[in-house]
């Protein structure tokens, strides 16, 4: 754990810039954070431990993703706080347009277009890996499409009504129809 936070400290010379990594990791925080966190980092697979933590990730935000939408300083700590929530695999790449459209207070039609540049051009490398660890996600996190709705099945025989004769006015229910063809 003190050497993650350690090279942490030591990536951030020369850069003032935070990764997902280490966006929230300073100030006051509840006893075992640090340990619980350091776990959860160290349980990633190592391509997507790399992304979190190394500084090309935080030129990335503040260098690329930053100028091409006119982000601002609060957006783009809003935006390597959605970056590390998807790495760490607490939302799926498929929430990151709305999430990004809320916290950043943007229009949803340009965060989809921070979305995919930021799928393509940042996770492009770990994609695979980040689908197999979205895969174990509540079933509101999956990437999976939901199920579509079925009707409830009724108990019964349908009931038949026969087609008017040519002749014959068709039956009509009093009660929730409007008759338009005798109106004056």
């Amino acid at each position: 754990m003190d050497e993650i936070l350690n090279e942490q400290e030591g990536m951030g010379e020369g850069s003032s810039y935070a990764t997902p990594f280490n966006v929230d990791l300073f100030g006051s925080k509840p006893k075992n954070f640090f340990t619980e966190y350091t776990n959860r980092v160290l349980a990633l697979p190592e391509s997507v431990r790399n992304i979190l933590m190394d500084p090309s990730t935080a030129e990335f935000i503040e260098e690329n993703l930053g100028p091409s939408f006119g982000l601002n300083k609060d957006q783009k700590a809003e935006a390597t706080r959605i970056i590390r929530d998807v790495l760490l695999g607490d939302i799926s790449i498929n929430e990151m347009a709305g999430k990004i459209s809320e916290n950043l207070g943007i229009d949803s039609a340009v965060a989809y277009q921070i979305q995919s540049k930021i799928v393509n051009e940042l996770f492009a490398s770990v994609i695979g890996d980040l689908k197999n660890m979205q895969k174990g996600l509540s079933p509101q996190k999956s990437l999976e499409p939901p199920q579509q709705y079925r009707p409830p099945v009724r108990s019964g025989p349908p009931q038949y009504i026969p087609p008017p004769l040519r002749n014959q006015e068709p039956p009509v229910s009093p009660g929730n129809v409007v008759d338009l063809r005798n109106q004056k």
